[in-house]
């Protein structure tokens, strides 16, 4: 067995892959996905374990994934108190994981555990992380919509030109996610964070993707747009200084309104009706764009509101693993306080 050469810190003993697979309501897909993981990894001869996160599922995902753990040894089960969102899933994906690489899987088969090899062998050749492009995408078309359209708001505010930063399928070294494992704020991106973390040491392989295999994407409108504000939010203060420019340029052109009213008036060609529906214009405007400045600020100390609580970006319930069941609903605050 060629052993993975190590870049990182990671636990005495550890396996040399860690699979993270964030699952909610996925129950139908989880035995399959299971068996395809183990045999590709056995396949590849790598030591490895499975992490999967159960986001609080409603469904019998935990069931099927505690029967996984009492089979095999390779599997560890960290459960959520309640869903807590993809991200954070990750987050403590990362924070359980021993692996000197780390692979990021979703749990609806729609990219091949048979692939893993791909993105674990570029890595090897130098870089931070891999991405897996994926080819012919069989997602809804506002989802790909939505993944174009935050590739290229990530471009433009990093200079960073990723084809597919909303992939799920990623494999990491193990230093960027010690690294990532330092951040504690709770609003994550985590495409970001890939981002800033390792510009220019980034990779992509091209991955076949397929249709869900079972149950229904978490996905829609409003998680993309919220998504899509965190991104922002989180890497950006464009915004803001958008909107100081906006009412600047706003001002003067009030000013030359108002000017050019003073000489109408000046010419005894004023109407006071038209006057009037040019006044209530106006305001509809002027208030319409305060509302809209407004909400772009209430974005921010929304975050900054969250940060001052400091309440922990998720709870654990349980977490399986082959030393003994444990339940460690504080283990969330102690990574925070500890990281």
């Amino acid at each position: 067995m060629s052993a993975i050469e190590p870049n990182g810190r990671a636990e005495a003993g550890a396996p040399e892959l860690t699979v993270i697979v964030p699952v909610y309501n996925e129950e139908a897909n989880l035995e399959a996905l299971h068996a395809r993981l183990t045999a590709s990894l056995r396949a590849f001869g790598k030591s490895y374990e499975l992490v999967f996160v159960d986001d609080g599922s409603t469904d019998g995902s935990y069931d099927r994934l505690r029967a996984m753990h009492a089979a095999d040894e390779a599997v560890r089960v960290v459960r959520f108190v309640r869903n807590f969102g993809q991200q954070m899933a990750v987050t403590a994906g990362f924070r359980h994981a021993r692996g000197q690489v780390i692979v990021l899987i979703d749990a609806d088969l729609q990219t091949s555990p048979e692939d893993i090899p791909l993105l674990v062998t570029k890595l090897r050749e130098g870089y931070d992380i891999v991405y897996g492009l994926r080819q012919h995408r069989k997602d809804p078309l506002i989802r790909r919509a939505g993944s174009w359209f935050i590739s290229r708001l990530l471009y433009r505010i990093t200079g960073i030109d990723m084809p597919d930063s909303s992939s799920g399928f990623i494999a990491l070294d193990r230093r960027l996610v010690d690294s990532i494992n330092l951040f504690n704020e709770r609003s994550k991106y985590f495409s970001g964070l890939f981002a800033w973390l390792s510009y220019g040491r980034w990779a992509s392989v091209p991955v076949e993707h397929a249709p869900r295999r079972a149950g229904e994407s978490k996905y829609n409108l409003r998680s993309l747009v919220a998504l899509t504000l965190n991104f922002v939010c989180s890497f950006s203060v464009q915004p803001l200084r958008f909107s100081a420019f906006v009412g600047a340029g706003l001002m003067l052109a009030a000013l030359v309104a108002l000017a050019g009213l003073g000489v109408w008036g000046a010419l005894g060609e004023m109407h006071l009706t038209g006057l009037a529906v040019m006044l209530v214009a106006f305001m509809a405007f002027f208030t319409g764009l305060q509302l809209c400045f407004l909400g772009i600020l209430g974005e921010y100390l929304a975050r900054v509101y969250g940060e001052v609580k400091g309440r922990p970006p998720f709870v654990v319930r349980d977490v399986l693993d082959h030393d003994g069941t444990r339940s460690d609903a504080g283990e969330a605050e102690r990574d925070a306080a500890t990281s």
